[in-house]
């Protein structure tokens, strides 16, 4: 059996401190005895716990001195991979461009379908899910969950254009003041954020808890309109036209109200946060947050033609205070959606 005695080093420490070996930290001990007498093995024992000791403070040594590792566990069940491409891909731009100075990360995506109400709950919690993407005006994410504090979808989720039946299209051309849209009625989910604010500002709702079963309510006349995103409403038509053949496009309005969709960070991930947000202030000085959105939505909303219609503005009474509304490179300009991307990044003559 090999004698026991000091390992070389160097070892260094998570003070950057070089221990050339580890008899410099332990003291030497006696030579060991005949090895099979009993000072021989109690020599061997101490011995053997000195290697583990050594080994234990040389493991703790390199966990405390390797980088910090953020575990980023989205909510991405299969059926939103397409609606949501735009906000995955944002969420990964938005750690690419932060690793050189906030190091790796890592993905742990949950993608078992879960109502709303369950995925704030587990991102109060932080365990299952610690980032979440959300319109604004939740109160149990808005003061329970870390914002950051960048519109996601530059306030386009506020802009709303509605699905009609196509029949209706000359009626609803007559439209054009909130008192006229107060004489039609619009069908909403039960819990979706901007139900108060259309109650707010008095405009008639039918409301159900699921979502697909409102085209089939504007199908059979249930109410006039059904207002969506003006991101949204292209991809929708797409995928329920075909069912719905009624159904249209409204050409005529756009009913506006401050209505964005955020990031929320659990509040056991701050430097999470922080990263997000740095991300967010990368993106925007180079342009490439612009250039992502207008990649995703630019083509499809200027086939809306958002400047060229009658414009109703609703008030938003329910915004958070951290709300950036004096941040106007944020939010979408209708006026430049009019000319393709390229164009607006010209310099001038």
């Amino acid at each position: 059996m090999e004698p026991a005695g000091d390992v070389a080093g160097p070892w260094i420490t998570s003070d950057q401190t070089v221990v050339r070996s580890l008899g410099e930290e332990f003291p030497s001990r006696p030579a060991p005895g005949p090895l099979g007498s009993r000072s021989g093995r109690m020599a061997q024992a101490e011995a053997l716990m000195r290697r583990a000791l050594i080994g234990l403070w040389a493991w703790t040594v390199m966990a405390a001195s390797a980088p910090a590792i953020d575990v980023v566990k989205p909510f991405k069940a299969e059926s939103d991979l397409v609606r949501y491409a735009y906000h995955y891909e944002l969420l990964d731009s938005l750690l690419e461009r932060t690793v050189a100075r906030y190091g790796p990360y890592v993905m742990e995506p949950y993608t078992e379908p879960i109502s709303s109400a369950r995925g704030w709950q587990e991102g109060l919690r932080g365990e299952l899910l610690n980032v979440l993407f959300s319109d604004v005006g939740h109160r149990i994410i808005d003061e329970g969950m870390i914002p950051i504090p960048y519109p996601v979808d530059k306030g386009l989720l506020g802009y709303r254009i509605c699905f009609i039946v196509k029949q209706d299209q000359a009626r609803i051309d007559r439209i054009d003041s909130i008192d006229e849209l107060r004489s039609l009625t619009v069908g909403q989910g039960r819990d979706w954020g901007d139900v108060k604010i259309f109650e707010y500002n008095r405009i008639p709702i039918d409301s159900t808890s699921t979502y697909e079963s409102l085209f089939a309510m504007l199908a059979r006349g249930r109410f006039d309109l059904f207002p969506r995103g003006a991101t949204e409403i292209q991809q929708e038509m797409a995928a329920y036209g075909p069912k719905y053949p009624d159904l249209a496009i409204d050409q005529h309005l756009l009913i506006r109200y401050p209505f964005p969709q955020f990031f929320y960070v659990s509040k056991s991930a701050p430097r999470l946060a922080a990263r997000l947000r740095d991300g967010f202030e990368q993106m925007i000085r180079d342009g490439s947050f612009d250039a992502l959105f207008d990649r995703h939505f630019g083509k499809s909303l200027r086939d809306l033609r958002l400047d060229r219609r009658v414009i109703i503005d609703l008030e938003n009474p329910f915004l958070p205070s951290w709300v950036p509304l004096d941040r106007k490179e944020l939010w979408v300009d209708i006026e430049a959606l009019k000319r393709p991307f390229a164009a607006r990044r010209q310099p001038s003559r």
